[in-house]
């Protein structure tokens, strides 16, 4: 039989502690949000080792002859990501500039984004202009102006190689939609 205490058993006051006491939670942690959330079950409570949803995929690609990388998320999103694409392990004396070209979308459209290609496009240094003194400069202002308007004529700015460059490439949730 079982203790009577002020008017309840053990078995009902046990009852009643469990009934008010947090359990740990057996769903996967929602990945982060702005401004924040405090949830909705205060009997709930996340359990040691929990991980919550990455938000970012980050990756390396080496660029190839053409400039370009095919690169693999290494998770979907459901939406267009955000990017932030560096050079890494570069001796090059001129910047890189990359640029998304196009998603991969293996379902098709919409569909998770799985990866992406990528461009680069290479700086290259101006021509060389000849020295001149200041009595030079003087004499021939309008000639030298034609000379070096004429010099970078058809001059491509991105003309540089950008072969075998190697980038840093990071995916990120987009924060203004579900980050799913």
């Amino acid at each position: 039989m079982a203790e009577v205490t002020g008017g309840i058993t053990s078995g009902q006051a046990q009852a009643l502690i469990d009934a008010v006491m947090p359990r740990p939670s057996t769903v996967t942690p929602s990945s982060e949000t702005t401004g924040g959330n405090t949830g909705s079950n205060p009997m709930k409570f996340a359990q040691e080792g929990h991980q919550h949803p990455r938000l970012t995929s980050t990756t390396y690609a080496v660029l190839d002859a053409n400039g370009r990388a095919t690169v693999t998320f290494t998770r979907s999103f459901t939406n267009k990501p955000g990017f932030s694409i560096t050079e890494v392990d570069t001796n090059k004396t001129q910047p890189l500039v990359c640029v998304v070209e196009s998603f991969l979308q293996p379902g098709g459209a919409g569909t998770p984004y799985t990866g992406c290609v990528i461009k680069g496009y290479r700086s290259q240094a101006l021509p060389a202009q000849p020295q001149m003194n200041v009595l030079a400069i003087l004499t021939t202002v309008v000639a030298g102006v034609n000379a070096i308007a004429a010099s970078l004529t058809g001059f491509n700015v991105f003309g540089g190689s950008p072969a075998d460059a190697s980038v840093s490439v990071v995916a990120i949730a987009r924060s203004d939609v579900s980050a799913s």
